[in-house]
């Protein structure tokens, strides 16, 4: 009896040790968390504060550059020099390419739902040519903005900030989550959201692309 005694009572500790380790384990694991979160916090802020003074210092040289030019220290404008060699690119994607390919966008998704007489658009939507025509929209999409970031006089020229803006809040966003594919085919709406928010002609849809 007193062996099972001691074995009962041998027993009962390592119960009492064992939720002990694992209140302490889960206190720690409380701690490591709380932590992370606030290593990843201070990460985050800290990036933030490096990139506002990139941000920062890139304005002050650029400015600096267009004080030398009109205080005739310098004959050459290289801010000048690069929006000239960039403007016709940013006109090229945002006129051309992009529209065109937001109107090839609709009219694959459309054809391909035609063909297989799906009900309803999202049907079509993992057939490899629909998916490449959405992926291809956000790919253009995406390299007009950084064209648009990256030119010299963007903050003095409104229609190229608020394409920039377009671009960046509402095409990229929602051609990532395209709510077209919603529609029924019968009833779908000649425009998407992006090809309005682009001012497409609805007259493009009804004709080829070229």
């Amino acid at each position: 009896m007193e062996w099972l005694a001691l074995i009962l009572v041998l027993a009962f500790g390592l119960y009492v040790l064992f939720l002990v380790v694992i209140w302490y384990a889960r206190i720690g694991h409380w701690y490591l968390v709380s932590a992370l979160a606030s290593l990843e916090d201070d990460l985050q802020q800290g990036a933030t504060r490096v990139a506002e003074r990139l941000e920062r210092r890139t304005q002050r040289q650029h400015m600096g550059r267009r004080f030398a030019v009109a205080a005739g220290a310098t004959s050459v404008d290289e801010d000048a020099v690069e929006a000239r060699r960039q403007m016709p690119i940013i006109r090229r994607v945002v006129d051309k390419d992009l529209p065109r390919a937001i109107v090839r966008c609709m009219r694959v998704h459309l054809f391909a739902a035609g063909a297989i007489g799906a009900r309803y658009v999202w049907e079509v939507a993992d057939e490899p040519e629909c998916a490449g025509s959405r992926h291809r929209v956000i790919g253009i999409a995406g390299a007009a903005v950084d064209l648009l970031e990256r030119y010299p006089y963007l903050v003095e020229d409104e229609l190229l900030m608020a394409n920039l803006i377009t671009l960046r809040s509402r095409i990229v966003p929602t051609c990532s989550n395209c709510p077209y594919l919603q529609h029924q085919v019968e009833s779908a709406p000649l425009l998407c959201p992006t090809a309005i928010a682009t001012r497409i002609d609805p007259e493009r849809l009804r004709h080829d692309v070229h």
